[in-house]
Formats: structure tokens, C-alpha cells, sequence
């Protein structure tokens, strides 16, 4: 259990720095980080900084998932409010270890850190999976939500929840800051490569994985 325990740490360390270089590449955050990044903008206050943004956020994800499951709602998996502050904290401080290095090679290099930002996140969340103790937030609310409407496919309601991040944050954006801000060619990208990323990911570190469980 310890060492499932600090590999999904760690995991949410690498996922937080990825997440970070995509703020960096200013090609676009990933769909998850779209509504942080805009009202972190919006507010420009210290205290409401990205991270915390987006810890709140989870709060509110966790939140959802006690009114959808009500009594199947699990103790245990309460435990995403501790990993929600933890990413909070790990995320500001990666923007901040990021932000005051210079990176050339102008549209080039944002490439470039756009593609470390997706092997980052995918492998943090690779790993994550591998734990197996409790998912993101975001995951979790998906996962609640095809439990009580069975129905429902995952990756549906996974695609439904990231277009609906997106569109508000768009939506914000144009009306408070009289443009687009966090959402480009980098959100979509991210989109499709990292559930494309994650099985080679797993394969690569297929041994790796076995030893966790």
C-alpha cells in the first residue's frame, strides 16, 4: 500500500509539471486546466493563482460526485481532497520552476514543449491508473456519473465533460477578457494525443507497473 501510495504521488507530480509546460508552450492548457487558467486571468489576484484555482475546482468535482452517488458515495474515496491540494500546491510551484527559464526557437520550441507537456501527463496519469488508489477528481466525477446512468459510457461522458470545461471557459474568456485566452491549437491537440499516449506509456513501463502491484 506505501508504495502504491508514493508512486501515485509522484504521478501526480510529473502530471502537475506537465501541466505546467502546457501553460509554458502558450499553445493552449490542456481541457482540464482551460477554466483555472481563465479566471486566474480574470481575478489577477495572488491568492487565486492556477493552482489553487484548480484545487477549488476538484473541490467542487468532489462535491458533485457526493449529490450524483448520494449513498454510494465511498469514505475512502474522500481521500481526492488531500490529493487535490497537494496538485494545487505542485502545479503553482512547477509554473513557477518553469516560468523563469527561457525556452528559443520561437513557435518551434513551443512545440516542443507542448509534446513534453503530453509524455508528462501521460505518464503521470499512466501510473496514476497503475496505483490504483483513487482518480482525479475529474476522472472520479466521470466515473460517478456512468455509475448512477449506467448508460452512459466513459469515454462519452469524458468527452461531454472536457467540451463543457472548454466551452465555458471560451465563454468566459470572450466576455471578461474581450478574447480567447488558454484555449488554441495545443488544447486540441492534447486532446486526442494523450488517450493515444497512455498504452504506449504503459507498455514501455510495462515492467515497471508489475512491480507496484
Amino acid at each position: 500500500m506505501i508504495k502504491r501510495i508514493i508512486t501515485y504521488t509522484i504521478a501526480m507530480v510529473i502530471l502537475a509539471f506537465g501541466s505546467a509546460f502546457a501553460v509554458q508552450s502558450n499553445l493552449g492548457v490542456s481541457p482540464m486546466g482551460a477554466i483555472p487558467y481563465v479566471l486566474s486571468h480574470i481575478i489577477n489576484h495572488e491568492f487565486f493563482t492556477i493552482g489553487m484555482i484548480s484545487t477549488i475546482k476538484f473541490l467542487l468535482f468532489i462535491a458533485l460526485q457526493v449529490i450524483i452517488l448520494r449513498k454510494d458515495y465511498k469514505l475512502i474515496d474522500s481521500i481526492q481532497i488531500i490529493f487535490a491540494f497537494i496538485f494545487g500546491f505542485v502545479f503553482d510551484f512547477a509554473i513557477w520552476t518553469i516560468s523563469s527559464i527561457a525556452f528559443p526557437f520561437g513557435y518551434i520550441g513551443q512545440l516542443v514543449l507542448l509534446l513534453v507537456s503530453i509524455v508528462l501527463i501521460g505518464i503521470g496519469l499512466t501510473f496514476m491508473i497503475a496505483a490504483k488508489i483513487v482518480p482525479m477528481p475529474p476522472e472520479a466525477l466521470c466515473l460517478a456519473i456512468n455509475k448512477r446512468w449506467q448508460r452512459t459510457k466513459f469515454h462519452i461522458v469524458k468527452m461531454s465533460l472536457d467540451s463543457t470545461l472548454v466551452l465555458i471557459a471560451l465563454s468566459l474568456s470572450l466576455i471578461a477578457l474581450g478574447g480567447v485566452y488558454g484555449v488554441r491549437e495545443g488544447t486540441i491537440i492534447a486532446a486526442l494525443a494523450i488517450g493515444k499516449i497512455i498504452p504506449l506509456i504503459r507498455k514501455i513501463f510495462a515492467p515497471i507497473i508489475r512491480r507496484i502491484n
